[in-house]
């Protein structure tokens, strides 16, 4: 072999050496790349789960209380409506005590604590029935809109749901009812349409 080949042949592999170094370098800088962006991606999906299921801890705790906040305005209504509505059959089962009681709940719930939590459905039931207490009973109204600020549909309530303290504390339990179902999809059994149906729908 001639020098001059012998030279051609050094400067081939050095060359060739030289690319395998940068090929090497660019495996090597390509899959710490792609290990990063997996490993960033993989933060991200877990900070994302971890997120979610923040969010879905807060809004059990959310529900928790708002249905819990759904049933002591119900049964605050219905404990007033039976002491005090004139056609009411059982009137007597309530005492004074519970009466104030249910009195000072309601008062509580309108004002304060519900107005954080309740649908548009649940605020209009309470707003007729804190509107027909205040007249103890005598000529009370429905609001007149729904939930869409519609008119409501006297129709599907029935000839018997005349406004009373009893059939308003009723229309609290349905509107209550619907919201649960509808906003938290959850299902109270498959039982016929109910009797009592919220208005405000």
């Amino acid at each position: 072999m001639t020098e001059e080949t012998h030279r051609t042949w050094d400067i081939i592999f050095k060359w060739l050496g030289l690319v395998g170094v940068l090929a090497s370098a660019w495996w090597t800088v390509h899959s710490y790349n792609q290990n990063r962006a997996l490993e960033l991606a993989q933060q991200k999906y877990t900070q994302q789960k971890d997120e979610e299921a923040r969010t879905k801890d807060q809004n059990a705790i959310v529900f928790q209380h708002q249905a819990t906040l759904y049933f002591d305005a119900a049964q605050a209504a219905a404990t007033i409506a039976t002491a005090m509505d004139p056609t009411a059959l059982d009137r007597n089962a309530i005492t004074p005590k519970a009466l104030k009681d249910a009195q000072e709940r309601f008062v509580q719930l309108y004002w304060g604590e519900l107005v954080i939590v309740e649908d548009r459905r649940v605020e209009l039931a309470m707003i007729a029935f804190q509107r027909c207490l205040i007249k103890k009973g005598a000529k009370c109204k429905r609001v007149d809109v729904n939930e869409y600020d519609k008119p409501i549909d006297t129709k599907k309530l029935g000839a018997e749901a005349k406004p009373s303290l009893q059939n308003l504390s009723l229309e609290i339990g349905a509107c209550t009812r619907t919201a649960l179902q509808e906003d938290r999809k959850i299902q109270f059994g498959h039982v016929k349409s109910a009797i009592t149906v919220c208005p405000y729908d």
